[in-house]
C-alpha cells in the first residue's frame, strides 16, 4: 500500500473516531507529541484533543454529530506529508435544543513514525455559521 492510501486510510480513521466517539482509535491516529491549534481553546496536546474530538461514544452522547470533512489536497514529502481538510459539523442536542453548524478548514501535519503515519501538527479553523 502507498503512502497516499495509508495516509487517505489515516483520514477515514480520524473522521469515523470523531463521528462514532472512538476515542481510541481517535489516539492511534496522533503522535504523543502532537499539538493542536483551535480557534478560543489555543493549543492543544493529544490527550485532551482526542477527548474532545472523539468525545463519548455516539450512544452516550447528549448531542448528535453530523461531520462532512473532504480532503482538498494531500501531499507526501518523504516521510512527512500534509491533509488541507473542509469540514462541516452540525451539532444537534438531543433534548431538542436548536442545532448548531460549525465550518472551516484545518491543516494537518502528519510524519511516518515507526511505519505508520500519525498527525503531528493541526491548525483548525472551524467556526460558527450563521444560519
Amino acid at each position: 500500500m502507498g503512502d497516499e492510501q495509508e495516509i487517505q486510510e489515516l483520514f477515514n480513521d480520524w473522521i469515523k473516531s470523531t463521528t462514532e466517539g472512538n476515542l481510541e482509535l481517535a489516539r492511534q491516529c496522533i503522535a504523543d507529541d502532537a499539538v493542536f491549534f483551535v480557534p478560543g481553546a489555543g493549543e492543544m496536546d493529544k490527550e485532551t484533543f482526542a477527548q474532545g474530538a472523539a468525545g463519548e461514544s455516539a450512544e452516550e452522547s447528549p448531542i448528535d454529530f453530523d461531520l462532512d470533512s473532504k480532503l482538498r489536497e494531500l501531499k507526501v514529502f518523504g516521510d512527512k506529508a500534509y491533509l488541507w481538510i473542509e469540514s462541516t459539523l452540525i451539532c444537534s442536542p438531543k433534548n431538542g435544543d436548536p442545532s448548531t453548524k460549525i465550518a472551516g478548514h484545518s491543516l494537518s501535519i502528519l510524519e511516518k513514525r515507526d511505519g505508520r503515519w500519525q498527525i503531528i501538527r493541526d491548525a483548525n479553523t472551524m467556526t460558527a455559521v450563521q444560519e
